[in-house]
């Protein structure tokens, strides 16, 4: 399953997304969730404590935002090329 993440991480229930994802899964930061993905994170540090799945941060968003330099190194950095792809591999499709 592909989870996306386009709010930021104060807007949901980020904990029914840990709670939510199996082991399989796959999760895509976008948006204004690429704040989830920066260093010292709270919620990537429960993410990746709770569940070892790939975590992805869609690069517009973060050079739209100016986070290129503060995304943590557990996260993957994809353009929209790599979110095609992920989106064909992994279904079905939740967005939190």
């Amino acid at each position: 399953m592909l989870h996306t993440v386009s709010h930021s991480p104060y807007q949901i229930d980020m904990n029914a997304l840990v709670n939510t994802i199996a082991q399989d899964d796959v999760l895509v930061l976008l948006q204004d969730g690429v704040t989830a993905a920066l260093k010292d994170s709270r919620w990537l540090a429960l993410l990746i404590q709770r569940n070892p799945i790939n975590i992805y941060v869609l690069r517009e968003d973060i050079e739209a935002r100016g986070l290129l330099l503060l995304i943590d190194s557990h996260v993957e950095i994809i353009d929209y090329s790599g979110l095609v792809d992920l989106s064909v591999d992994h279904y079905p499709q939740v967005n939190w």
